[in-house]
């Protein structure tokens, strides 16, 4: 998923979105482990996606404590 898409969602959607691609990295893997899975890069793009969802849940989380403390 693409960056510009991730920050379009709200913040439910986003940990909806954490935990399904959670789930989808863990079968990945194992599928992996088990030499079931035809493309391992999809492992990176899992991971790669878990990460753009945290990083923009961490700003927006900055971003309220922030304008709290104003």
């Amino acid at each position: 998923m693409k960056l510009a898409d991730i920050t379009k969602l709200t913040t439910k959607e986003l940990a909806d979105l954490l935990k399904t691609e959670r789930a989808a990295l863990a079968q990945a893997v194992i599928d992996s482990r088990t030499k079931e899975v035809k493309n391992v890069k999809t492992i990176n793009g899992h991971k790669k996606t878990i990460a753009r969802a945290l990083t923009i849940s961490r700003e927006r989380e900055l971003s309220q404590s922030q304008e709290e403390a104003k």
